[in-house]
Protein backbone atom coordinates (compact mmCIF):
# COMPACT_ATOMS: atom_id res chain seq x y z
CA UNK A 1 0.00 0.00 0.00
CA UNK A 2 2.69 2.25 0.93
CA UNK A 3 4.82 1.59 -2.73
CA UNK A 4 0.98 2.44 -4.51
CA UNK A 5 0.90 5.67 -2.25
CA UNK A 6 4.53 6.38 -3.15
CA UNK A 7 3.95 5.71 -6.90
CA UNK A 8 0.29 7.82 -7.26
CA UNK A 9 2.76 10.33 -5.04
CA UNK A 10 5.03 10.82 -7.91
CA UNK A 11 2.97 10.75 -10.63
CA UNK A 12 1.46 13.50 -9.73
CA UNK A 13 4.40 15.54 -8.78
CA UNK A 14 5.48 14.98 -12.04
CA UNK A 15 2.16 16.16 -13.39
CA UNK A 16 1.95 19.52 -11.41
CA UNK A 17 5.60 20.32 -12.50
CA UNK A 18 4.81 19.58 -16.15
CA UNK A 19 1.65 22.06 -16.08
CA UNK A 20 3.92 24.54 -14.38
CA UNK A 21 6.45 23.99 -17.05
CA UNK A 22 3.81 24.49 -19.27
CA UNK A 23 2.41 27.52 -17.88
CA UNK A 24 6.12 29.29 -18.10
CA UNK A 25 6.24 28.31 -21.47
CA UNK A 26 3.27 30.43 -22.11
CA UNK A 27 4.34 33.65 -20.28
CA UNK A 28 7.14 33.82 -22.72
CA UNK A 29 4.94 34.12 -25.67
CA UNK A 30 1.72 35.98 -24.08
CA UNK A 31 0.37 37.43 -27.57
CA UNK A 32 -0.11 33.35 -28.39
CA UNK A 33 -2.28 32.58 -25.61
CA UNK A 34 -4.28 35.83 -26.14
CA UNK A 35 -4.75 34.85 -29.80
CA UNK A 36 -6.01 31.08 -28.17
CA UNK A 37 -8.10 33.39 -25.93
CA UNK A 38 -10.16 35.40 -28.55
CA UNK A 39 -10.58 32.35 -31.52
CA UNK A 40 -11.76 29.19 -29.22
CA UNK A 41 -14.61 31.04 -27.56
CA UNK A 42 -15.93 32.60 -31.00
CA UNK A 43 -15.44 29.48 -32.77
CA UNK A 44 -17.84 27.10 -30.31
CA UNK A 45 -20.20 30.29 -29.71
CA UNK A 46 -20.36 30.90 -33.02
CA UNK A 47 -21.61 27.67 -33.63
CA UNK A 48 -23.79 28.05 -30.83
CA UNK A 49 -25.49 30.80 -32.53
CA UNK A 50 -25.57 28.90 -35.46
CA UNK A 51 -28.28 26.20 -33.08
CA UNK A 52 -29.99 29.15 -31.79
CA UNK A 53 -30.88 30.19 -35.17
CA UNK A 54 -31.73 27.17 -36.53
CA UNK A 55 -34.32 26.80 -33.65
CA UNK A 56 -35.61 29.86 -33.80
CA UNK A 57 -35.97 29.49 -37.87
CA UNK A 58 -37.63 25.60 -37.53
CA UNK A 59 -38.83 24.83 -33.89
CA UNK A 60 -37.25 22.18 -31.79
CA UNK A 61 -34.64 19.97 -33.02
CA UNK A 62 -36.21 16.30 -32.32
CA UNK A 63 -38.18 17.42 -28.90
CA UNK A 64 -35.20 19.86 -28.02
CA UNK A 65 -35.92 23.24 -27.48
CA UNK A 66 -32.89 26.32 -27.06
CA UNK A 67 -32.29 25.58 -23.48
CA UNK A 68 -32.35 21.80 -23.80
CA UNK A 69 -29.51 22.12 -26.88
CA UNK A 70 -27.51 24.80 -24.56
CA UNK A 71 -27.36 22.06 -21.49
CA UNK A 72 -26.30 19.47 -24.48
CA UNK A 73 -23.77 21.66 -26.01
CA UNK A 74 -22.20 23.32 -22.85
CA UNK A 75 -21.50 19.76 -21.61
CA UNK A 76 -20.13 18.45 -24.96
CA UNK A 77 -17.73 21.12 -25.08
CA UNK A 78 -16.67 21.09 -21.73
CA UNK A 79 -15.44 17.32 -22.35
CA UNK A 80 -14.14 18.03 -25.73
CA UNK A 81 -12.04 20.78 -23.95
CA UNK A 82 -10.84 18.59 -21.04
CA UNK A 83 -9.58 16.03 -23.29
CA UNK A 84 -7.79 18.67 -25.43
CA UNK A 85 -5.96 19.67 -21.98
CA UNK A 86 -4.71 16.02 -21.30
CA UNK A 87 -5.24 13.64 -24.35
CA UNK A 88 -4.43 15.91 -27.46
CA UNK A 89 -1.32 14.22 -28.27
CA UNK A 90 -3.19 10.91 -29.21
CA UNK A 91 -3.75 12.91 -32.27
CA UNK A 92 -0.43 12.89 -32.93
CA UNK A 93 1.27 9.98 -31.89
CA UNK A 94 2.17 8.80 -35.63
CA UNK A 95 4.84 11.83 -35.80
CA UNK A 96 6.40 10.56 -32.36
CA UNK A 97 6.44 6.83 -34.08
CA UNK A 98 8.01 8.35 -36.90
CA UNK A 99 10.67 10.34 -35.52
CA UNK A 100 11.62 7.80 -32.55
CA UNK A 101 10.02 10.36 -30.28
CA UNK A 102 9.30 7.08 -27.73
CA UNK A 103 13.04 6.54 -27.12
CA UNK A 104 12.97 9.36 -24.39
CA UNK A 105 9.84 7.89 -22.60
CA UNK A 106 11.60 4.19 -23.26
CA UNK A 107 14.57 4.93 -21.23
CA UNK A 108 12.51 5.90 -18.06
CA UNK A 109 10.94 4.11 -15.10
CA UNK A 110 7.52 5.43 -15.64
CA UNK A 111 4.78 4.41 -17.73
CA UNK A 112 5.51 5.29 -21.36
CA UNK A 113 1.48 5.76 -22.12
CA UNK A 114 1.77 8.12 -19.19
CA UNK A 115 4.84 9.94 -19.95
CA UNK A 116 3.74 10.59 -23.51
CA UNK A 117 -0.04 12.63 -22.44
CA UNK A 118 1.26 13.74 -19.03
CA UNK A 119 4.98 15.13 -19.38
CA UNK A 120 3.28 17.50 -22.46
CA UNK A 121 0.14 19.15 -20.73
CA UNK A 122 -1.95 21.26 -23.60
CA UNK A 123 -2.85 24.28 -21.30
CA UNK A 124 -4.21 25.66 -24.69
CA UNK A 125 -7.41 23.44 -23.87
CA UNK A 126 -8.66 25.74 -20.93
CA UNK A 127 -9.51 28.32 -23.42
CA UNK A 128 -12.16 25.76 -24.79
CA UNK A 129 -13.73 25.50 -21.46
CA UNK A 130 -14.82 29.06 -21.50
CA UNK A 131 -17.85 28.84 -23.79
CA UNK A 132 -17.82 25.57 -22.40
CA UNK A 133 -19.05 26.94 -19.19
CA UNK A 134 -20.66 29.65 -20.67
CA UNK A 135 -23.11 27.78 -22.92
CA UNK A 136 -23.94 24.82 -20.11
CA UNK A 137 -24.26 27.81 -17.24
CA UNK A 138 -27.33 29.29 -19.52
CA UNK A 139 -28.49 26.07 -20.50
CA UNK A 140 -28.98 25.71 -16.78
CA UNK A 141 -30.51 28.74 -16.31
CA UNK A 142 -32.87 27.88 -19.53
CA UNK A 143 -33.63 24.40 -18.19
CA UNK A 144 -34.13 25.37 -14.47
CA UNK A 145 -31.56 22.68 -13.76
CA UNK A 146 -30.93 22.29 -9.66
CA UNK A 147 -27.42 21.84 -8.51
CA UNK A 148 -28.70 19.59 -5.62
CA UNK A 149 -25.52 17.30 -4.53
CA UNK A 150 -26.39 14.36 -6.44
CA UNK A 151 -26.92 16.25 -9.75
CA UNK A 152 -23.46 18.10 -9.16
CA UNK A 153 -22.08 14.26 -8.39
CA UNK A 154 -23.40 13.08 -12.05
CA UNK A 155 -22.34 15.90 -13.26
CA UNK A 156 -18.48 15.49 -12.57
CA UNK A 157 -18.87 11.52 -13.22
CA UNK A 158 -20.13 11.79 -16.54
CA UNK A 159 -17.74 15.11 -17.36
CA UNK A 160 -14.84 12.20 -16.19
CA UNK A 161 -15.92 9.39 -18.36
CA UNK A 162 -16.85 11.73 -21.10
CA UNK A 163 -13.12 13.03 -21.10
CA UNK A 164 -11.65 9.17 -20.95
CA UNK A 165 -14.07 7.76 -23.96
CA UNK A 166 -12.56 10.73 -26.12
CA UNK A 167 -9.22 9.89 -25.00
CA UNK A 168 -9.44 6.43 -25.16
CA UNK A 169 -10.57 6.91 -28.60
CA UNK A 170 -7.81 9.12 -29.53
CA UNK A 171 -5.12 6.31 -28.17
CA UNK A 172 -6.92 4.04 -30.81
CA UNK A 173 -6.72 5.57 -33.65
CA UNK A 174 -3.27 7.13 -32.46
CA UNK A 175 -1.71 3.61 -31.89
CA UNK A 176 -2.64 2.11 -35.53
CA UNK A 177 0.14 4.33 -36.29
CA UNK A 178 2.89 1.49 -34.73
CA UNK A 179 1.27 -1.15 -37.89
CA UNK A 180 0.61 1.45 -40.56
CA UNK A 181 4.10 3.11 -39.64
CA UNK A 182 2.43 6.97 -40.71
CA UNK A 183 2.26 9.79 -39.46
CA UNK A 184 -1.75 10.01 -39.88
CA UNK A 185 -3.05 13.15 -37.85
CA UNK A 186 -6.14 11.90 -36.47
CA UNK A 187 -7.29 15.77 -35.09
CA UNK A 188 -9.59 17.03 -37.46
CA UNK A 189 -11.18 13.47 -38.66
CA UNK A 190 -11.42 12.71 -34.62
CA UNK A 191 -13.13 16.20 -33.87
CA UNK A 192 -15.77 16.25 -36.82
CA UNK A 193 -16.72 13.01 -35.65
CA UNK A 194 -17.51 14.14 -32.19
CA UNK A 195 -18.81 17.62 -32.70
CA UNK A 196 -21.26 16.11 -35.35
CA UNK A 197 -22.55 13.63 -32.91
CA UNK A 198 -22.22 14.85 -29.24
CA UNK A 199 -22.78 18.73 -30.02
CA UNK A 200 -26.50 17.63 -30.85
CA UNK A 201 -28.97 15.16 -29.91
CA UNK A 202 -28.52 11.65 -30.86
CA UNK A 203 -31.65 10.94 -31.57
CA UNK A 204 -31.74 13.04 -34.89
CA UNK A 205 -30.08 10.22 -36.72
CA UNK A 206 -31.19 7.21 -38.02
CA UNK A 207 -31.89 4.61 -35.44
CA UNK A 208 -29.12 2.43 -37.13
CA UNK A 209 -26.52 5.03 -36.66
CA UNK A 210 -27.42 5.63 -32.93
CA UNK A 211 -27.23 1.95 -32.65
CA UNK A 212 -23.65 1.59 -33.71
CA UNK A 213 -23.04 4.97 -31.79
CA UNK A 214 -24.27 3.46 -28.45
CA UNK A 215 -23.19 -0.42 -28.23
CA UNK A 216 -20.24 -0.76 -30.72
CA UNK A 217 -18.45 3.16 -30.16
CA UNK A 218 -19.77 4.86 -27.44
CA UNK A 219 -19.69 8.67 -28.21
CA UNK A 220 -23.68 8.24 -27.35
CA UNK A 221 -23.07 8.03 -23.59
CA UNK A 222 -20.18 11.33 -24.26
CA UNK A 223 -23.12 13.33 -23.42
CA UNK A 224 -26.44 12.68 -25.28
CA UNK A 225 -27.40 10.31 -22.89
CA UNK A 226 -26.38 10.90 -19.85
CA UNK A 227 -27.48 15.03 -20.51
CA UNK A 228 -31.28 13.21 -21.47
CA UNK A 229 -31.02 11.64 -17.81
CA UNK A 230 -30.33 14.60 -16.15
CA UNK A 231 -32.70 16.32 -18.26
CA UNK A 232 -35.39 13.86 -17.65
CA UNK A 233 -36.04 13.10 -21.53
CA UNK A 234 -36.72 9.83 -22.52
CA UNK A 235 -33.96 8.46 -25.35
CA UNK A 236 -33.49 4.99 -27.55
CA UNK A 237 -31.65 3.24 -24.55
CA UNK A 238 -33.44 3.96 -21.41
CA UNK A 239 -30.84 3.55 -18.20
CA UNK A 240 -32.71 3.50 -15.66
CA UNK A 241 -31.54 6.17 -13.68
CA UNK A 242 -27.61 5.08 -14.19
CA UNK A 243 -26.65 6.86 -17.15
CA UNK A 244 -23.99 8.79 -15.62
CA UNK A 245 -22.14 5.54 -14.21
CA UNK A 246 -23.18 3.95 -17.68
CA UNK A 247 -20.28 7.10 -19.06
CA UNK A 248 -18.12 6.88 -16.27
CA UNK A 249 -18.08 2.58 -17.14
CA UNK A 250 -17.56 3.28 -20.36
CA UNK A 251 -14.82 5.58 -20.38
CA UNK A 252 -12.58 3.01 -18.08
CA UNK A 253 -13.34 0.34 -20.66
CA UNK A 254 -12.43 2.19 -23.47
CA UNK A 255 -9.22 3.77 -21.30
CA UNK A 256 -8.60 0.29 -20.79
CA UNK A 257 -8.71 -1.20 -24.22
CA UNK A 258 -6.55 1.68 -25.57
CA UNK A 259 -3.91 0.91 -23.36
CA UNK A 260 -4.18 -2.89 -23.88
CA UNK A 261 -4.09 -1.86 -27.73
CA UNK A 262 -1.14 0.74 -27.31
CA UNK A 263 1.11 -1.53 -25.58
CA UNK A 264 0.53 -4.13 -27.88
CA UNK A 265 1.39 -1.68 -30.19
CA UNK A 266 4.40 -0.29 -28.70
CA UNK A 267 6.27 -3.69 -28.82
CA UNK A 268 6.45 -3.08 -32.61
CA UNK A 269 8.24 0.33 -32.48
CA UNK A 270 11.29 0.20 -34.19
CA UNK A 271 13.05 2.94 -32.64
CA UNK A 272 14.76 5.71 -34.44
CA UNK A 273 17.58 3.37 -35.58
CA UNK A 274 17.81 2.74 -39.63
Amino acid sequence: MKKVHFCLAHHLRVTMYTIKMALLTIIEYPSNILGWLISNPIQFLLGFATIKFAVEQFGEINGWDYGQLAFLYGISVISHALSMIFFVQGWFMGYYVIDGAFDRFLTRPMSVLYQFFFTNINIFGFTDLIPGILVFLYGCVQTDFAFTVSNVLGIIVMLTGAVLIRGGIYILLGSTSFWTKSANDFGQFTQEIFDKTTMYPLSMYPEAMQLILTFLIPIGWVSFYPASELLGMKTLCSSGGMGVWITLAAGIATMLAAGLVFQTGLKKYESAGN
